[in-house]
């Protein structure tokens, strides 16, 4: 296996029948002359991208162990203790709410025989190994090291640490300690959206899922509304309509952003008068949602009342780990009987509309393989995967 600037990714992974064989160098290189192309006359992504494990192995080292990942909103951390756990390019990971209030990101392996030491969430006062019981506090030093001799210090051993950024309550971790800040990337983003109030809006639930497709599908199908009227007849489409999203004519080097525009009086969410109780957003703006990705993996769906959002992270080329979850603007939801009908509605119409993309994005993942399988023209309504690719391009170090 080669080694070059973009690690051991030059690998040669076998192709579709009759198709010849490329290197990451080479899948990069057809990805840079797709993402030249003038916006007007772009086209989709090779195939290859999709299914080569070169091409993976590059995205992992020069995207997703370089770049911002979201993993979960700050009030998932409501007080000290209080911790979530994820990998991010298969690092183990804790997310925990320290004594200060802070957040850290912390390896989630132990410093004596390499345990792993937390699973899934919850509230702990210290972070203890389940397999000799060293423990650490919620700074990631060690604590106490049971057993071990008595000139046996601790001092100096610590869990590694890994930078945090915090964007509109939204908490994002990079294995990059010197990774520019998120926030700085995304100012003018941060502008746009300032009267969603986006941080004061409160976790109603959270799933995990994996589905069998490749991460990048996924991010193109969530970001463009040109599938709306054939795969979401019944859900999305009569709410917001395809013909009424717009595209941004520019987008940011870390996002893509499109507007979709409801139907007055109409909701896909649940039965009953959509509650608009954020009184910073005009009676126009309540009709606006904004569609973005915050690259390279995480997914919002805005609107003035909820908050739809996916975390993705790749597990191969052809599975991808999810976390996502929906959140309430306060005053959304009723007290109650009634409030928890409204929830159990939200949840059961996004599961359902997840579901209709998961058979897409799927099929779309059992046919990139094919010899036939060749990239077709973007729609005006696609905008935002010619952005994307362009994104995939600088990153991967195309130019």
């Amino acid at each position: 296996m080669a080694k070059h600037e973009y690690g051991e990714v030059d690998a040669m992974t076998s192709p579709p029948d009759g198709a010849a064989v490329q290197s990451a160098t080479e899948i990069i290189r057809d990805l840079d002359e797709q993402a030249r192309r003038p916006r007007l006359d772009a086209r989709a992504m090779p195939a290859s991208v999709y299914w080569s494990e070169a091409f993976h192995a590059a995205e992992i080292q020069k995207i997703f162990r370089a770049e911002w990942c979201c993993v979960g909103r700050e009030q998932d951390l409501a007080g000290a203790g209080s911790y979530v756990t994820c990998e991010i390019a298969g690092e183990p990971v804790i997310v925990v709410r320290d004594e200060d209030k802070g957040i850290r990101a912390l390896s989630n392996i132990c410093r004596h025989r390499m345990a792993r030491l937390l699973e899934g969430s919850g509230t702990v006062k210290r972070i203890s190994c389940p397999y000799h019981a060293w423990a650490y506090d919620l700074s990631g030093a060690l604590a106490r090291a049971p057993l071990m001799p008595e000139d046996f210090r601790t001092d100096g051993i610590r869990l590694p640490e890994f930078a945090v950024d915090i964007w509109n309550g939204f908490v994002y971790v990079s294995l990059d300690r010197d990774a520019e800040p998120l926030t700085s990337r995304l100012t003018d983003l941060t502008g746009r959206l300032a009267n969603f109030r986006i941080d004061e809006f409160v976790p109603l639930f959270r799933a995990r899922e994996t589905w069998n497709n490749n991460w990048k599908s996924l991010v193109e199908n969530f970001t463009e509304p040109y599938h709306f009227a054939m795969v979401h007849t019944e859900t999305v489409e009569p709410a917001l309509p395809t013909r009424l999203t717009d595209h941004e004519q520019e987008c940011g080097e870390a996002y893509n952003i499109f507007h979709q525009h409801r139907v007055p009086g109409s909701s896909f969410e649940y039965d009953g008068d959509v509650v608009y109780a954020n009184d910073q957003l005009a009676e126009a703006e309540q009709l606006v949602q904004p569609i973005i990705c915050i690259y390279p993996s995480h997914l919002i769906a805005l609107s003035a009342e909820r908050l739809f959002w996916l975390s993705l992270q790749p597990e191969g080329t052809d599975h991808v780990n999810i976390f996502w979850g929906v959140d309430v603007f306060p005053g959304t939801i009723p007290a109650g009987e009634e409030g928890e009908q409204r929830k159990q509605e939200l949840r059961a119409s996004f599961e359902r509309i997840n579901e209709e993309d998961r058979g897409v994005v799927e099929q779309i993942q059992r046919n990139v393989r094919s010899p036939f399988a060749e990239p077709g023209p973007i729609a005006p309504k696609e905008r935002s995967l010619w952005e994307f690719q362009r994104y995939l391009a600088r990153r991967l170090g195309a130019g």
